[in-house]
């Protein structure tokens, strides 16, 4: 079975170069979109960028203040989020707080699961799962991400293992978290969003955005030119250092 690799990143995080991630092999990628008070401070222009680039799945988490009633957490978390695409999940980052947190987790739940329409993701560490969440297995009936600094993963059940917080990975600087998922790309989004059909983008493939021309026009604006599928693809900046537009095809070369 393939093992596919990815990176979790918030505001801490210097900007992402997603060209460089993907062009890298990376296609999946996880951001942390609301600390439990407040939206990250790069949110939601982070969202913004990363949709312009051919990601096989984005999962956008909260994390859950302890100070705070969940269930505002979440509406304030779906207000950060808005509608979702085809290739995007979120998370529920639940690590903080003392005694049974199975309550707060499932107010949470309770109004994320209902406004998007399927079971989102837990995240918590591995000790914090068994002591204040009732044990990884009550959780079953929905994806588990576990977070455990170990060589060895752990035998608790569990779909994505936060192994690391010192990778590295081309278009983010420094050590970053790391992650681990036993299958494809295209199986992640699969166990991450049930129901969910991965597509194909239009426009360049993952490979070819490594191989572009780009042309800066008189005004200063950037346009990009990626021949791919037998098509010349293009797309462009709407004004000097603005968010890019959708590719677009120009036809055969």
């Amino acid at each position: 079975m393939s093992v596919t690799r990815l990176a979790d990143i918030s505001e801490f995080q210097a900007n992402i170069d997603a060209r460089a991630y993907i062009g890298g092999g990376y296609s999946c990628l996880i951001v942390r979109a609301h600390n439990g008070w407040r939206k990250d401070n790069v949110w939601p222009a982070r969202r913004d960028y990363l949709r312009q680039y051919p990601f096989t799945t984005i999962g956008y988490y909260q994390y859950l203040a302890s100070g705070k009633d969940s269930t505002q957490q979440a509406k304030d978390f779906i207000d950060a989020v808005g509608d979702l695409k085809n290739n995007e999940f979120v998370i529920l980052d639940h690590e903080d707080g003392s005694g049974n947190q199975v309550p707060r987790a499932e107010a949470w739940f309770g109004v994320v699961d209902k406004h998007y329409g399927f079971p989102a993701t837990l995240y918590s560490g591995l000790s914090f799962g068994r002591t204040n969440l009732g044990g990884w297995d009550r959780w079953r009936k929905r994806p588990r991400w576990m977070a455990a600094y170990q060589t060895v993963e752990p035998k608790d059940a569990h779909e994505l293992w936060q192994n690391t917080d010192k990778a590295s990975f081309p278009g983010l600087v420094g050590n970053v978290d790391g992650n681990l998922f036993h299958g494809s790309e295209r199986d992640f989004l699969r166990v991450m969003k049930p129901g969910a059909q991965p597509i194909s983008p239009p426009g360049p493939s993952i490979a070819d955005l490594a191989a572009k021309t780009v042309v800066q026009n008189k005004d200063g604006h950037l346009e990009e030119f990626v021949v791919s599928g037998g098509q010349i693809w293009h797309h462009w900046q709407n004004k000097p250092n603005g968010p890019w537009g959708n590719w677009a095809s120009l036809g055969s070369p």
